[in-house]
């Protein structure tokens, strides 16, 4: 009688600490009027220092809340806005809401044993109607020992080794649960104080919720978790065969590991070391350190780390960990860290790392560090390195660099985009282009490319058809020295235009073709007047296909603009000419016997000076 009168007193003194120390009895005051529900809770997590967790579904969190109290603590607060309808747990620096409008009540048949073996048999029935309740988890959790009632509300539990009093936790989705506490005779010894609760990130049920989690866990677990799915506690150890057959029975989905050996399979709360599956793991929420399967790792929180599989790894939550899979990684949050797949790899927000595959990469969000695919998708930003086999797509700004076998698709580039076709960017582009084809809505850095397309061109473009739609581009008719005719196109951007150019004299015996590329500059000297200097290198036609005859031109020609559409243009030149044809053919003729003003000590070498005039059309 006096170990039971100092045991009560013992449980009385403890209950009282743990209370005084709780978040939910702490004392506040409210003084609102017609507020929304969501508002009210923030204001009391304020207050309280500590944050709220509740499913947004079934809290009406838009609902106007009036209440007027003075010094009332935090249960009796939400008890008043919320009528009483949900319970509160604590758990670390979180109060749990969990929905429970209804109340149950354990009826206690029998409890008899001793340390040993102790056995409870009862039945679990609604407080208002008294009708028994099926699916009910009755459980002890210092033992991690659990039962659930039968269609009649019946149970029975054996308990062994006890070493503490009996707690007995009864709890039903939609009903408050309740503690009922035996006290057996038995020795009660000293241990380290953990808490048996603790707050796990995201929705604990989505594992379940996927087609591999509602496949391989079992009902029993299943109504675990809907049932308790606050109650979280650590073991040191688990050992499985499948998900329904572990050291922890039907306990397991609501059990933090340190260390899990599973045969097959299994299902559990957590890893807080390490796990090795040789088929699969799937865990509710967080795994830490270390992870294995021969197939797949499915995790509904987040994972610190390394994680391997042979198959797939899917993590809901985030993923700060090395996670290899021969086939592919799926991430629901984001990812820092290294991440190898076979196949694809999909992250639904951020990527901070190092990311492969040999096929898909695609980012939800913003990317910035090293990717290497066949394809890479990123819809917000990307910084850092982007290697595409096939090709890169930023629906956003690209920062960094941008190397595809292909193209490189973007809507904003600052940095370096080469690919082996070309490169899109939808608005602006300010860094480098270089890729066969290259086009830019806006560019203000530098495309260097065979066709290099803008619509409004600020920068520089540099290749053999530059195309500004809004920018600079010009064509000329004109004469020089060398040519009776010549025809020019100049494209591009007042800082540096492409020329494309074509000449003719049709004179016999003095009869050539021109054709080549030139790059030029417009400097304005006054409102209407400009001075383009420019330079371009020319093949001469001169009977023959044979020979490689180039010509070398500095031309400084002035600008005058006579009206909107119109100009004139002229000035002098610089020539260097090189051959190697000394026979004339037919009725061409030979550039160097007509120019020579000076001579270099390469005989293939002339050189002259010279002039071009010519009408402008702006």
């Amino acid at each position: 009688m006096r170990t039971l009168k100092i045991t009560v007193i013992f449980l009385l003194f403890f209950s009282s600490i743990i209370k005084a120390q709780s978040n939910l009895s702490r004392n506040i005051s409210l003084n609102i009027e017609q507020q929304k529900l969501g508002s009210v809770l923030a204001m009391i997590e304020e207050r309280g220092g500590f944050r709220f967790s509740y499913n947004s579904n079934i809290l009406p969190v838009d609902s106007l809340i009036s209440i007027h109290e003075n010094n009332l603590n935090i249960a009796e607060t939400l008890d008043k806005i919320l009528n009483h309808r949900f319970e509160y747990r604590q758990s670390g620096n979180f109060v749990i809401i969990r929905y429970a409008p209804l109340e149950l009540v354990l009826l206690v048949n029998e409890s008899v044993g001793n340390p040993e073996h102790y056995t409870i048999t009862g039945q679990v029935v609604d407080k208002q109607t008294n009708k028994p309740i099926q699916d009910a988890s009755i459980y002890e959790r210092n033992l991690l020992v659990s039962e659930i009632s039968d269609g009649n509300g019946y149970f029975l539990m054996r308990l062994k080794n006890i070493t503490q009093p009996i707690s007995l936790t009864v709890s039903k989705e939609n009903y408050k649960s309740t503690v009922t506490h035996f006290l057996a005779e038995v020795n009660i010894t000293n241990r380290k104080a953990e808490p048996s609760e603790r707050f796990l990130s995201g929705n604990l049920g989505d594992v379940e919720k996927t087609w591999l989690g509602n496949t391989l866990v079992t009902a029993q677990q299943k109504i675990q978790s809907i049932n308790i799915g606050g109650f979280i506690s650590k073991a040191p150890f688990q050992f499985s065969l499948i998900p329904g057959l572990n050291s922890h029975g039907s306990l397991s989905g609501q059990v933090v590991n340190k260390f899990s050996l599973n045969v097959i399979g299994a299902y559990s709360a957590g890893v807080d070391g390490g796990e090795i599956g040789f088929i699969f793991n799937i865990n509710k929420s967080n795994v830490q350190y270390f992870q294995f399967a021969g197939a797949f790792n499915l995790v509904g929180g987040n994972v610190r780390g390394t994680q391997i599989a042979g198959f797939f790894n899917d993590v809901i939550g985030d993923v700060r960990a090395a996670q290899i899979a021969l086939a592919y990684n799926r991430v629901g949050k984001s990812f820092e860290g290294f991440q190898l797949g076979g196949i694809y790899n999909k992250v639904k927000q951020d990527f901070r790392g190092m990311q492969v595959s040999l096929g898909l990469n695609d980012i939800g969000k913003n990317f910035n560090g090293f990717q290497i695919g066949t394809l890479n998708l990123i819809p917000k930003k990307q910084e850092g390195l982007q290697v595409g086999l096939a090709g890169n797509i930023v629906n956003g700004k690209s920062r960094g660099m941008q190397i595809a076998g292909i193209a490189n698709l973007n809507k904003e580039s600052n940095g370096l985009n080469i690919a082996g076709l070309g490169n899109y960017t939808a608005n602006t582009a300010s860094g480098l282009q270089t890729g066969t084809f290259n086009y830019a809505k806006n560019l203000k850095g530098v495309q260097l490319g065979v066709f290099n397309i803008s619509n409004q061109n600020d920068g520089y473009s540099i290749g053999l058809i530059n195309v500004a739609l809004k920018g600079y581009h010009k064509f000329s008719v004109g004469t020089n020295e060398s040519t009776t005719y010549s025809f020019t196109y100049k494209g591009g951007s007042k800082r540096l235009y492409n020329i494309l150019m074509f000449g003719m004299n049709k004179k016999s015996a003095e009869k050539i073709y021109t054709g080549g590329l030139g790059f030029g500059k417009e400097m304005k000297l006054f409102s209407s007047v400009s001075l383009n200097p420019e330079i371009s290198c020319q093949f001469v036609y001169q009977g023959s296909w044979d020979y490689v005859n180039l010509l070398s031109k500095f031309e400084l020609p002035i600008n005058i603009r006579l009206n909107k559409w119109l100009a004139i243009q002229g000035g002098p030149s610089v020539n260097v000419y090189h051959t190697k044809q000394n026979t004339k053919i037919g009725d061409f003729g030979l550039l160097q016997e007509k120019h020579r003003d000076f001579t270099f000590k390469d005989l293939r070498y002339t050189g002259w000076l010279g002039w071009n005039v010519g009408l402008v059309v702006l």
